[in-house]
């Protein structure tokens, strides 16, 4: 106890916030649920007294006197408009599986990076005097932007909006096995059977195969025209960072091996509700007798663009619920809406799943409204559209709190039946509530260990003691091909050696037999 009360004051100086860090956050994508977790970590650092400066398509809505926000949606505008205003979008489950590398990830994220440093106060950015003392940079299919890190002399941190891909494993020289790795892309779990594992095995193979012909390139193009000739290329600067954080927690997904660079913040951006319901929620939701129901595709998906025989599948088997739904839907009409249905373009949607009278979350899939179940005990249905989304409602169902509900399979029938499932069944409900204890159960929230970790970068200079061994090694070193190789030719060589010798006792031998075979003839 006296040794404890003699340190605390001196760990306290140690680990003291860091004061006045000048901190550039780079988020080039134009995805409204990647600032969501992004600016809950810029506004958490602004709060610690950090000056941030932020390149983004959302700008903070009350940013403080010491956060600069770089806005650069009306660069992307246009882009952001092709991709989610468009009611092509329901149609994305018909893409080959293999074509979305191509069509969405790579082709949208170079073009979101050459959008982004076309703005005029981007390019300033490389003529600030002041300097940086850190660069956070969104990573997803956008590796250019890690120059800066580089142009300006200041630690990488990469933040992930999703799960985590494979490809950030290789930065940090996390062990990356596709026996249980999932694959945002792919719907397969942790546990999978030998096709499975064979396809995503294939898959990855074929992402960093096709990746060095179309991504890299375009990438290195990008940043050369944009910083100028001589800096190290695109994979030295993503092995240059310092930390990585992962939207993800086990509790949410499946349990997998880390390196102390890649930090879990699954749910940073969860916060337990501070106010009130507005007037006419609450109304609406205290009134549900039977209870109520939550619908929400999130804050890219417009549910007006959906197929007319998908809302009225849907508007048929909300009629013939006792309970009543509250759905975000983005214009103010919806034809045929029964009276048990309230829209609404815009819902406090962590207030409302808050209610102790919301029994069921019927969600598109994001992550983040999967987190937001999680954080309240609801269980889900599930229907995936676009991205991440199909693999974060199977693994709702892999886990036992969700429910599937295919796009291309929307009847009445079937939504009476998904919503069934998840409104009464036992285990359904039982497992969500486990699954909330186990998610709540942690030393410090989600957005404390970020921001800790973020200033432990900056304490430490970089903190390059987190650095893995194995970022050091060529490829066929760290799968051991070398090793393998020699314990091979060892033992080939030792084949070799046995057999040259006995072949030579066996020609003895039969020298012997030879001899003594002629000196019988010889007496006889």
């Amino acid at each position: 106890m006296r040794i404890t009360t003699v340190l605390l004051p001196v760990l306290a100086t140690i680990i003291a916030p860091v004061q006045n860090a000048r901190i550039l956050g780079v988020f080039p994508f134009p995805g409204r649920s990647h600032m969501i977790t992004f600016s809950a970590l810029t506004e958490a650092l602004a709060e610690r007294g950090h000056e941030l400066v932020v390149v983004s398509t959302y700008p903070s809505k009350n940013p403080p006197g010491n956060y600069t926000d770089i806005n650069t949606y009306p660069d992307l505008k246009e882009m952001y408009n092709e991709i989610m205003n468009n009611d092509q979008i329901y149609n994305f489950e018909d893409i080959p599986t293999f074509l979305l590398p191509h069509v969405f990830y790579w082709t949208e994220g170079t073009r979101a990076v050459k959008l982004t440093f076309k703005n005029k106060d981007v390019k300033r950015l490389l003529k600030d005097d002041r300097g940086f003392d850190l660069v956070i940079s969104e990573d997803f299919a956008c590796d250019a932007v890690f120059a800066f890190s580089y142009y300006l002399k200041a630690p990488l941190i990469l933040i992930s909006s999703f799960g985590g891909f494979h490809w950030q494993n290789y930065a940090f020289g996390n062990p990356y096995n596709p026996s249980y790795a999932v694959n945002n892309i792919l719907e397969y779990g942790a546990k999978k059977n030998f096709q499975q594992r064979l396809m995503n095995t294939l898959f990855t193979w074929y992402w960093d195969i096709a990746s060095e012909i179309f991504y890299y390139p375009a990438q290195e193009r990008l940043k050369e025209e944009f910083f100028g000739p001589g800096l190290p290329s695109l994979k030295e600067l993503r092995k240059s960072a310092s930390l990585g954080f992962v939207n993800n927690h086990f509790s949410l997904s499946y349990p997998r091996p880390l390196v102390p660079a890649i930090v879990e913040v699954g749910g940073m951006h969860v916060k337990a509700p501070k106010e009130n319901l507005p007037e006419n929620f609450k109304k609406w939701l205290d009134e549900a007798k039977d209870g109520a129901i939550y619908f929400s595709l999130g804050s890219n998906l417009r549910a007006e663009l959906m197929p007319e025989s998908m809302r009225k599948a849907l508007l048929d088997a909300f009629a013939q619920l006792p309970q009543r739904v509250l759905w975000k839907y983005e214009s103010e009409e919806l034809p045929g809406k029964p009276d048990n249905v309230m829209i609404s373009p815009w819902v406090p949607q962590m207030e409302v799943l808050a209610h102790p009278n919301v029994k069921l979350f019927i969600t598109h899939g994001g992550l983040l409204s999967g987190q937001e179940a999680m954080y309240n005990g609801l269980p889900v249905v599930g229907i995936p559209v676009f991205g991440d989304q199909k693999m974060n409602v199977q693994r709702s169902v892999d886990l036992g709190y969700g429910v599937m509900l295919s796009l291309k399979n929307i009847t009445k029938e079937s939504v009476l039946k998904a919503i069934n499932k998840g409104l009464h069944c036992p285990k359904i409900r039982a497992e969500i509530k486990r699954r909330q204890r186990v998610f709540l159960d942690q030393p410090e929230s989600p957005l404390e260990r970020a921001v800790f970790w973020t200033e432990y970068v900056i304490r430490h200079e970089g903190a390059a003691h987190l650095r893995s061994a194995a970022l050091d090694l060529s490829w066929y070193q760290l799968e051991l091909l070398d090793v393998y190789g020699f314990l091979i030719a060892v033992f080939l060589a030792t084949c070799y050696v046995f057999i040259v010798i006995l072949k030579f006792f066996c020609r003895m031998c039969s020298r012997k037999q030879e001899n003594k075979t002629k000196e019988k003839q010889k007496k006889n």
